[in-house]
């Protein structure tokens, strides 16, 4: 069974405006109904009368986004759009854009609801990484294939999912520091997303970084050996000798990582960005 913590849209949207103003959440839940009310009369989205809130497909969500922004830009210019077809009651919803902040929120909901689903996924699995990642990328459809926006939509999805994976095995911690901010706490891949498809979703392709050192690993300025302890590329050592470099790098340096509860980091990975580390 998941974990989700938000069962509805509705429960995300309340205790995301829990602390702030209290009439937005109801605002955007009004949105969503006015939405569901059009579609129910132009089923542009195939939905049979389904609430907008019910849909857990995040690719047709970033559909419908982009619907409800381009039918807004029309209704605001005077141009005929899906608004006109709505009661004259509520035509202060898309001249004000609610329409559209209320579908994305509804899109950031169900990425949440995915990312969950995924972790839920990979807590509860008796296979290795490869595996997993191999039925992740199937279960939410994760590939180079579609339109520019729907790859892009894929893109997003997938590092979302990676993401939260890494965080939940990691217990949301720098594994060089232990950091512990998650706003500048980093999912990175050892073999980049761009270079393997099977790999995307693999949690022993990554590593929880902080942005800092998420950045230096990226360029290949630090990468970590047999035992998994930090190595500094040579070129570090030689043009850098502040005090801000020995305490970010130096400090370091030859330090074990703290591993995942779970799905250590792949040394076949590992061998592969040691090969290109900055000498």
């Amino acid at each position: 069974m998941s974990s989700n913590k938000h069962h509805t849209f509705q429960d995300y949207i309340y205790s995301t405006y829990s602390n702030k103003n209290s009439g937005t959440a109801a605002s955007y839940l009004k949105a969503i109904q006015i939405l569901d009310e059009l579609f129910q009369i132009k089923d542009i989205f195939n939905l049979k009368g389904r609430s907008l809130s019910e849909i857990k497909d995040p690719y047709l969500i970033e559909r419908i986004i982009d619907y409800i922004a381009e039918e807004e830009d029309k209704y605001r210019h005077g141009e005929i759009s899906l608004f006109d077809l709505g009661k004259s009651t509520q035509t202060s919803y898309p001249r004000k854009r609610f329409c559209t902040a209320a579908i994305r929120r509804l899109g950031e909901f169900v990425n949440l609801i995915c990312c969950e689903d995924a972790t839920d996924i990979m807590r509860s699995s008796t296979h290795k990484g490869s595996k997993l990642s191999s039925d992740l990328l199937k279960r939410f459809n994760i590939n180079d294939k579609g339109t520019d926006k729907e790859i892009r939509a894929k893109l997003r999805v997938g590092q979302n999912i990676f993401r939260a994976m890494l965080l939940e095995i990691y217990d949301a911690k720098c594994c060089i520091t232990g950091i512990d901010i998650p706003e500048v706490l980093r999912a990175s891949h050892i073999v980049p997303w761009t270079e393997c498809i099977d790999t995307r979703l693999n949690p022993e392709n990554g590593l929880c970084l902080s942005a800092t050192y998420d950045a230096a690993f990226d360029k290949h300025l630090i990468t970590f050996d047999e035992d998994y302890r930090l190595v500094l590329s040579p070129v570090l050592k030689e043009e850098y000798t502040s005090e801000a470099f020995k305490t970010h790098f130096l400090k370091y340096e030859g330090t074990t990582i703290v591993l995942p509860s779970m799905f250590k980091p792949s040394q076949d990975y590992l061998s592969k960005h040691r090969a290109k580390l900055i000498v």
